[in-house]
């Protein structure tokens, strides 16, 4: 089985997206302290602050391509994917297999931290569940791609023998969770190939 566009791109995007709202905000941070560095300038020290000011400048200049090519980047794909929408597809489906995604995620993720009580000194401790935490990072990488005639789910399989076994145990969860968004499609089975397991629906 092979990921089709969505699948391969998706979590890029999203990964890129963000690294270029992060790059953004720091050029807004940098630019806010050109301008305070501007206005607090002290005599005798003007070398100095034109130094700085310089790299400063270098730096916002760098940042501000930066976030330009990792926005550029995504915006390209996901033109793409909406162009083989429009010619194949449904221009639709693009956006429920972006929701459909994240409803998959959020159903999937499980409450990794547990509370324990220390009874000598009656305190609360929080601590982070390992197992749900290997479970959480492999189905945060899930997709759902939606199509006209197919539904294609794919999960990356923990590395764990935990983390897996309490994926086995949610299989059929899965299925009927996907079922039920999408019941003009019928699921088989789920499929394991090495590291991916993947749930096939076909159009009625």
């Amino acid at each position: 089985m092979k990921k089709t566009f969505f699948q391969t791109t998706y979590n890029l995007n999203a990964n890129l997206i963000v690294l270029a709202l992060l790059s953004f905000f720091f050029k807004i941070g940098i630019n806010l302290l050109i301008q305070m560095i501007e206005t607090t300038k002290l005599s005798g020290m003007q070398g100095l602050f034109t130094t700085i000011l310089d790299k400063l400048t270098a730096l916002e200049h760098h940042i501000q391509l930066l976030s330009f090519c990792l926005i550029l980047v995504p915006s390209f794909l996901i033109l793409i994917e909406l162009i083989q929408r429009l010619s194949k597809d449904s221009f639709w489906n693009y956006f429920k297999s972006i929701y459909q995604t994240s409803r998959m995620r959020q159903f999937l993720k499980q409450d990794e931290h547990s509370e324990l009580v220390d009874t000598i000194e009656n305190q609360t401790i929080t601590r982070i569940n390992p197992i749900l935490k290997n479970f959480n990072q492999s189905v945060s990488r899930c997709t759902v791609d939606v199509r006209k005639e197919s539904v294609i789910v794919l999960l990356a399989i923990p590395r764990t023998q935990q983390a897996q076994k309490l994926l086995k145990e949610m299989e059929n969860d899965i299925k009927e969770e996907i079922s039920s968004r999408n019941p003009n499609y019928y699921f088989s089975s789920p499929n394991r190939k090495g590291n991916k397991l993947w749930f096939i629906g076909t159009k009625r």
